[in-house]
């Protein structure tokens, strides 16, 4: 449907867009103030010390100030006004906070300090982060929101030129530069959605039409996911390397804890990408695991994981279960429980939630209970259908609907089967019967035991390649990426671990060239996307050139579920970005042992 006929059906179109993004953006600003006053406390203990008192008294008033104004602009915000009134005072309530975390740069950041440095670069790609996913439903708010918070980065970039180690701000300004065009292309892509949710309210009769339509949308969120999700980790695969190449023990003690924090929050944004992944990996069809994992071990990383949530609302959070082990997707099990405490913790406001594990009948089965609001009758059959909120419960809380929907897609995945019983102001109980064999503690290690010599015997073989890399053995290690910063990372990380690294160009003209001069390759490191030709492409090619199948790797930021089928139909081994260097080094060196028994 076009602009055209759109305003056509709906004289009023652009006033509705206007309204329905104001509404989604400023519940989001609202549910965000307690983030905005915390976020400049926490970094109190960061730079107390290494910031002249006067300064950052100066701009924690500034903040201050800035924060009691975005609370008061926002409290101000008329949803039943005029919009464009309030665009302005949402607009000016976010473009004054980040522009004093701007500001920020030339107060707290350290030149001298590459460790004061990267923290501040990843407080900023954090605030960047919570920055698109809140108001990239219009850019123009979105462009407020970023411009105060990274122009002031860049004036400091190129004041300080000197002393700028350019990979990382290379690649902020390379995140900046794409996170205002996702903003715009996300923001035309759910005026469309809009539009579409119109039509179908107003033309009933077009129902086959409106399926499909509605199908490309879905293929254009995913096609999005996968694109945003590709250019962010990009930067941040060069931050984890340069991350890894520190060497925490040269530290003084305050400089290790600031540093041992940076890792943790670093830590925190390759998990946010990693569930972007989980979504792909739905998508794609790929098969879940078989492993065995700990029951108790789960249910400790979840209470670990929403203690926080349950005591800010006060409500009592359980895990019950016997000392038993299972056989199947740890990952996937984690994401049903997490969408179901969420759930729960959500709509329930007062009382207890109780998670309980057991053996039924050589199987795993496990629940989640809340005294919360309940689920109407009618509502039950629908529950688990994409956007799909329940009237009972639409004007208490906010959401997209999305969360029982992947829950039922997981439990679908796996085997299982998922149950629902509810009683309005009384609560839920949600039950998955899955096909997970059950092991009791003593049984388990019985078998862990009995695994125990042979998993010594290849740790061994494994440590004994990595020691050769960088010693007796000249493991010649040729690299395909077309990302500078990240390119000269993986260099400077393999040769100073011992390996002769050669940087093969992706090129077509100049890769055919190269070959002249490379020597016989012991491994292959490549990106997948690589401009005009791929990275399997010059895989083949390098395997061709020395008529050898040259053990290789895939490590992609491409999540697309396209792509995560045809890695899995050529057997290429594949992994994904941001993964820190040991592992990537860990998997070479395993790859060599395998060629070498």
């Amino acid at each position: 449907m076009t602009t055209d006929n759109l305003q056509a059906d709906f004289p009023n179109f652009a006033q509705l867009v206007a309204t329905e993004k104001l509404q989604y953006m400023h519940s989001f600003s609202k549910s965000s103030t307690i983030a905005t006053v915390l976020a400049p406390i926490l970094c109190i203990p960061l730079y107390l010390k290494t910031t002249d008192n006067l300064w950052i008294n100066a701009w924690f008033s500034l903040m201050a100030l800035v924060v009691i104004a975005r609370y008061f602009l926002i409290k101000r915000i008329d949803l039943k006004g005029d919009v464009k009134t309030n665009l302005r005072l949402l607009n000016f309530a976010l473009g004054s906070v980040t522009f004093v975390w701007g500001i920020g740069w030339f107060i707290f950041v350290d030149t001298t300090d590459p460790a004061n440095y990267l923290i501040y670069q990843i407080i900023s790609l954090t605030i960047l982060f919570v920055g698109m996913v809140g108001y990239c439903v219009s850019w123009k708010s979105f462009s407020y929101f970023v411009l105060p918070l990274k122009l002031p980065e860049l004036i400091f970039i190129i004041s300080h030129y000197e002393f700028i180690f350019w990979p990382i701000p290379i690649g902020s300004m390379v995140a900046f530069y794409l996170a205002i065009k996702m903003a715009l292309l996300f923001s035309r892509s759910w005026e469309k959605s809009f539009s579409l949710r119109l039509k179908n309210d107003a033309m009933i009769e077009q129902l086959v039409a409106e399926k499909n339509a509605s199908i490309a949308a879905n293929i254009a969120k995913s096609e999005f996911i996968a694109t945003a999700s590709h250019d962010l980790r990009q930067p941040m695969q060069s931050i984890n390397i340069f991350v890894d190449m520190i060497d925490a023990k040269n530290l003084p003690e305050y400089e290790n804890r600031v540093f041992s924090r940076m890792r943790n929050s670093i830590a925190v944004l390759n998990k946010m990408f990693n569930t972007l992944l989980d979504i792909s990996k739905l998508d794609s069809g790929v098969s879940p695991q078989k492993i065995d994992f700990s029951i108790a071990q789960l249910a400790n990383d979840l209470e670990s994981g929403f203690s926080d949530l349950c005591k800010e609302k006060k409500l009592a959070l359980t895990f019950n279960h016997d000392d038993i082990f299972a056989k199947g997707d740890p990952q996937l099990l984690a994401q049903i429980l997490r969408n179901l405490l969420f759930n729960a913790i959500q709509y329930t406001d007062t009382g207890r939630i109780v998670v309980a594990f057991e053996d039924a009948q050589g199987h795993l089965k496990f629940s989640v209970k809340d005294s919360g609001h309940g689920i109407p009758a009618d509502d039950l059959p629908v529950i688990f259908k994409e956007f799909f909120r329940s009237e009972h419960s639409r004007s208490h809380h906010d959401g997209l609907g999305l969360g029982l929907s992947i829950v039922n897609r997981i439990v679908q995945k796996i085997g299982a089967e998922c149950t629902v019983n509810s009683e309005v102001g009384v609560g839920s109980l949600f039950t998955v019967h899955t096909r997970y064999p059950v092991l009791h503690g003593s049984m388990w290690a019985n078998k862990k035991m009995s695994n125990q010599a042979a998993i010594d015997r290849k740790a061994l073989i494994t440590a004994s390649v990595k020691e050769d890399a960088s010693s007796s053995l000249n493991i010649n290690l040729g690299i395909i990426e077309n990302d500078y910063s990240l390119k000269n990372a993986y260099a400077q990380y393999f040769t100073r671990a011992g390996y002769s690294v050669y940087l093969i160009p992706h090129v077509e003209t100049e890769f055919t060239q190269y070959l002249e001069e490379l020597p016989d390759l012991h491994f292959i490191l490549s990106d997948y996307r690589l401009g005009e030709r791929n990275g399997i492409f010059f895989i083949q090619k390098l395997r061709e050139e020395f008529n050898e199948d040259i053990p290789a790797c895939i490590v992609t930021a491409d999540t697309s579920p396209q792509h995560l089928q045809l890695f899995d139909q050529l057997n290429i081994h594949v992994l994904y970005k941001p993964i820190d260097i040991q592992s990537i080094e860990s998997f070479i060196a395993k790859s060599l042992q395998a060629t070498l028994t």
